[in-house]
């Protein structure tokens, strides 16, 4: 047996523990509106599936912060590079990093209730959540470049486009494809979550928000695993995209 197969068969017995441990608990338990089953959470998961409105709601959230998500890579991308060419830049960008960093997910969404459309708060909230990360791993990805071979392009007149291809992104682009993995499912849990407080139709964060009016626990379950698996494998198509070298970050 490979150290491969021997990984996965450990992993499988792990899962089933721990599916062995959520039966334990909801037998003891006995209220399906605390903890239900793993059998009732899978036959709902699996209603789920049956219900055209359900991939109609998966797609329309994961597009929707997939596309705030693509933005923040742009425009974190660009901020860098402005930051680092100019410092004038950098101190001006810098007070509007730090307060996208620092301030409540739930401050921002009640501030975009009031300036934009409901229905968009996703790709808002994603972009916001993303873009200071990417920008701020990419920034210092630029700062680590050796000066030396900097000062040698400009001894050979090396244009800017050329040190954009060749040194540029050759040496930060690690830190980019790494902050863009780490961000990837950062993504999903901010924009889901401005969706329950927001409620645009549509949504997984609306789907959520009425099992829990409802109290249907086994749907609520039943969401949130939709929402993980569509999350993984998000990040698993990252790496892929971004190469192997890359899969292990």
């Amino acid at each position: 047996m490979t150290s491969t197969t021997k990984n996965r068969f450990r992993k499988i017995i792990i899962a089933i523990i721990w599916l062995m441990l959520w039966q334990i608990m909801a037998s003891l338990i006995k209220e399906e509106i605390l903890l239900p089953s793993p059998l009732l959470v899978f036959k709902s998961f699996i209603s789920l599936l049956g219900q055209a409105a359900f991939y109609k709601t998966i797609l329309t959230s994961t597009i929707k912060i997939l596309v705030g998500f693509i933005i923040s890579i742009a425009i974190g991308t660009i901020f860098a590079y402005l930051s680092y060419r100019y410092k004038l830049f950098y101190d001006f960008i810098s007070p509007i990093i730090r307060v996208f960093r620092s301030i409540p997910l739930a401050s921002i969404v009640i501030f975009l209730l009031f300036w934009a459309d409901k229905s968009l708060l996703s790709i808002y909230v994603s972009f916001i959540m993303a873009m200071p990360l990417i920008f701020q791993n990419l920034y210092d990805g630029l700062e680590s470049i050796d000066r030396k071979i900097l000062e040698m392009a400009d001894v050979y007149k090396v244009s800017e486009i050329k040190k954009i291809r060749y040194i540029y992104k050759v040496k930060a682009k690690y830190f980019l494809y790494s902050s863009i993995i780490s961000v990837s499912g950062l993504v999903f849990k901010a924009g889901i979550a401005a969706e329950v407080i927001g409620l645009p139709q549509n949504s997984i964060g609306n789907n959520l928000y009425n099992a829990k009016v409802y109290l249907d626990m086994p749907n609520l379950f039943a969401w949130t695993i939709s929402i993980l698996l569509i999350s993984s494998i998000f990040e698993y198509m990252l790496k892929r995209f971004l190469g192997v070298d890359y899969a292990r970050i």
